[in-house]
């Protein structure tokens, strides 16, 4: 069997799982390490990559038996997110995988098309299952050369014109949200890339006050201080809702930062309308909260539909970036069945 040929993956994403799928089934940060080895230990797999972010959830991995492997992983799925995230599962074996990987990196499997936050998230993932020691040759050669075509692509096509980041697009709904009105205060719940990438965003946007909040107030500011805006603790957050036009949430979370009950107090206090974004996989923001009344709440999916025009001019580029994803998954290809060199004394290197 060539080497190609023992890659899949299996996993779920923005167009075909919502929100409330995707949240079920997500790895966080402070989990991955035990995920990594429960599925090593389920599942007999040689090496395994888990991409976790707030659009999917992949488990990209390497063995012998691929086609095995891939139903003990969707299993593994159903198990963690229940048997209704069945339906959403996608898997792919073999050059499939691995065109499947090529496209993800290079954005051309986001709802941003040329997204640029995947390429940053598919090198961590990466990077973490290799110092972790759950990557060998195959997946490092994929991911490697993965990530490399995700920059070529980019640079050699216009897919990261206009929108490329849910950071821009966080802004551009903030932007339609006040309108012609300048200026405007902002909240920012989180301190990771895509907290930070909503910051940035917002900062040239010229909004007159951004806040970023978070657990530990030092990330915060590592975020804050750099774009002129103000870090505060979580719970500082929450009391400043009482003035803010528009807060942000992107935190890492098990439960609800901002329940109803709370919003309700939140809302006695205030005289006009608070719009809530949520990006958190897991949610941040309790749906219930959308029912009161001033409360206009948008997840990741409205976000979705709110932007989707812009997605137009990118589609006369995306064919290049295509062929462009697939030819370099086909080279890819060809180095990893490449036979084993021998060093001088005959054995394998």
């Amino acid at each position: 069997m060539h080497p190609s040929s023992r890659i899949f993956v299996v996993g779920l994403n923005h167009l075909n799982a919502s929100v409330s799928s995707r949240e079920k089934a997500v790895v966080s940060p402070q989990h991955l390490a035990e995920v990594l080895a429960q599925l090593k230990a389920l599942v007999p797999l040689d090496e395994v990559v888990v991409l976790s972010t707030c659009s999917r959830v992949d488990i990209f991995a390497a063995c012998e038996d691929s086609s095995r492997g891939v139903e003990l992983v969707r299993a593994w799925f159903k198990a963690r997110a229940g048997a209704e995230v069945e339906a959403s599962l996608y898997a792919r074996q073999g050059d499939d995988a691995l065109v499947h990987l090529f496209r993800v990196a290079a954005g051309l499997d986001s709802w941003i098309i040329g997204e640029t936050e995947i390429l940053a998230q598919t090198k961590k993932a990466y990077q973490s299952a290799l110092a972790l020691g759950f990557t060998k040759r195959i997946l490092n050669r994929a991911f490697q050369s993965a990530i490399a075509a995700g920059k070529d692509v980019r640079s050699a096509t216009g897919i990261q014109n206009g929108i490329h980041s849910i950071g821009g697009a966080t802004a551009l709904m903030a932007k339609r949200i006040f309108g012609d009105k300048e200026g405007g205060a902002i909240l920012v719940f989180g301190a990771g890339q895509t907290a930070e990438a909503v910051v940035r965003h917002l900062a040239a946007k010229k909004f007159d006050k951004i806040v970023v909040a978070n657990r530990t107030v030092e990330n915060a500011r590592l975020i804050a201080d750099k774009l002129g805006g103000e870090a505060v603790s979580l719970d500082a957050g929450l009391e400043l809702l009482e003035h803010v036009e528009v807060a942000v949430f992107s935190a890492t979370v098990s439960e609800y930062l901002l329940t109803s009950g709370l919003m309700a107090k939140i809302l006695a206090k205030r005289r006009k309308p608070l719009f809530l974004v949520d990006l958190g996989v897991p949610r941040n923001v309790d749906p219930a909260t959308a029912k009161l009344d001033s409360v206009y709440l948008y997840d990741l999916d409205d976000l979705k539909r709110m932007i989707s025009d812009s997605m137009e001019g990118k589609l006369a580029e995306k064919d290049r970036a295509e062929e462009l994803a697939g030819l370099a998954a086909a080279d890819c290809r060809l180095e990893l069945n490449k036979p084993p060199r021998l060093n001088p004394v005959g054995a394998a290197s």
